[in-house]
């Protein structure tokens, strides 16, 4: 008997009538009672007695329908489970991302996310902008978060925002009161840099190199945000994206718009030859969210 066969046998001993069991199972009558007689024909006894036009399981078809009751509930288990995932109920989130947006971005967005689909595992890993893509290209993580990632033909990038460098600085500093900083500002400041993978230190560098300064840190660091707190213990100013100075970590710290403007593009990562799935484009849709709160400027969030 196959498993359709099990499912009628068992409506029609709960019923005891294959009309109430067809109207059950969305059936004709006929149908049900044809899948009946199959079904004997195919085990070679019988399932019912007729008695006063009414069926009676026999006690074979007790003990077939006994048996068959965990094959019963692990059909309503895999089709809860579909429900689930339809849901966004259900599933893992893996999820990579640069130090910055780490501390940043994510914790809020994933608040949002998890949210709206509690039940579904999320893990995050933390990585260097290099190590990050290869987690994406690998299938290691679903998606991953970065600023001016470099391109790769096997990697889909989606812009989520484009965000304004700013000077951060202490907020006792004597900046923290100017409209806007320019490198020639800068001078007579210890200068810290933020040695990203990316793009961004030449895109710095070379706004220095448009307003005829000189770009010359006198500390080095890995990320924008550890440079941050650096900032907050006095060693110097940096420029770092307003996304990473709007953290809630900081204290202490300034954001003054930088001139000349030196923008840069904070993307979602993911894999050109997998398919996104539900959970993927979800937690896009928060991060993209969370950043447009976050900057409270309209226009400034990629759609």
């Amino acid at each position: 008997m196959n498993l359709r066969q099990l499912e009628i046998l068992r409506a029609v001993v709960r019923t005891r009538s294959t009309i109430a069991a067809a109207q059950d199972l969305g059936m004709s009558q006929p149908a049900v009672s044809n899948a009946i007689k199959n079904a004997e024909s195919s085990v070679g006894f019988l399932l019912f007695e007729r008695v006063n036009k009414r069926l009676i399981p026999t006690q074979e078809a007790q003990i077939l329908l006994a048996e068959a009751e965990p094959l019963f509930l692990m059909q309503e288990m895999v089709n809860q489970t579909a429900v689930h995932l339809k849901n966004g109920s259900k599933g893992r989130m893996r999820i990579v991302a640069t130090s910055e947006l780490s501390e940043s971005l994510l914790p809020q967005a994933i608040a949002r996310f998890v949210h709206d689909h509690a039940g579904v595992e999320v893990s995050v890993e933390t990585q260097r902008l290099d190590n990050l893509l290869e987690y994406v290209e690998t299938g290691i993580a679903d998606v991953g978060f970065a600023m001016e990632p470099h391109p790769r033909p096997t990697l889909n990038y989606i812009p989520l925002a484009t965000l304004d460098m700013v000077c951060a600085c202490h907020t006792e500093s004597e900046l923290s009161a100017l409209p806007f900083v320019t490198p020639t500002d800068l001078n007579g400041h210890a200068l810290i840099n933020a040695r990203t993978s990316s793009r961004i230190s030449n895109l710095i560098e070379g706004a220095f190199r448009r307003s005829h300064a000189a770009y010359s840190p006198s500390i080095d660091v890995r990320f924008m945000n550890v440079a941050g707190y650096f900032v907050e213990e006095k060693l110097g100013v940096t420029i770092m994206d307003e996304l990473t100075a709007s953290s809630r970590r900081y204290s202490n710290l300034a954001s003054v718009a930088f001139k000349p403007t030196v923008q840069v593009t904070v993307s979602a990562i993911v894999s050109s030859e997998r398919m996104q799935q539900r959970l993927t484009r979800s937690m896009i849709k928060h991060a993209r969210e969370e950043i447009k709160r976050r900057l409270k400027r309209p226009g400034q969030a990629l759609d």
